[in-house]
């Protein structure tokens, strides 16, 4: 009888783990079996990698979206604004390989990074007229306290993209990368 409770209290904790993981990562498009979140901000969807066009407004729902960026510009081959844009996605707590695809502006384009509460991650990448700039960086996400208004405990992975029309053209998001020292 004993192992018997013991059994059923292990399984209730199991269901109750996976139920957890999944709503960790609910509204999040996350392919069965990928090890990597695609994004694309130009062209057309394909099977792993959906198009998110302004104002694609965040959503727990949803996953990501775009959160305060008023001056956001769709173009064809990516998203822009004159100096701000915030794009924020639904990941568990852990360290992530993020890699951005900058540029595809009809002019040329200076791009920084910061995520997870302002953390500088990309510094001055300059991006002629019609190039692109691919950048990669880890970026580790945190889970705070309920009610914690910081970026760094909102259980989401944010990246701000300022400078002289900042642009994203692809984003790919990957986990278990090693974190590297403020």
């Amino acid at each position: 009888m004993a192992n018997d409770l013991v059994g059923i209290a292990k399984g209730v904790i199991g269901a109750l783990v996976a139920a957890m993981a999944t709503t960790a990562l609910a509204g999040v498009f996350y392919p069965d079996g990928a090890t990597t979140m695609h994004f694309a901000f130009e062209g057309s969807p394909n099977g792993d990698r959906p198009v998110v066009r302004p104002p694609a407004f965040y959503h727990a729902d949803d996953g990501f979206g775009f959160v305060d960026s008023p001056g956001l510009i769709g173009t064809a081959r990516g998203v822009t604004a004159t100096k701000y844009f915030r794009f924020d996605v639904n990941v568990p707590a852990g360290t992530y390989d993020v890699t951005v695809t900058l540029g595809g502006t009809a002019g040329d384009s200076v791009t920084n990074i910061q995520a997870e509460n302002h953390r500088p991650m990309v510094q001055d990448v300059h991006v002629a007229r019609g190039q692109s700039a691919t950048k990669t960086f880890t970026v580790v996400v945190k889970r705070g306290a309920a009610g914690d208004p910081s970026l760094d405990g909102d259980g989401r992975l944010t990246l701000e993209f300022s400078g002289t029309n900042p642009s994203l053209m692809k984003l790919d998001i990957k986990p278990g990368g090693k974190p590297v020292a403020p």
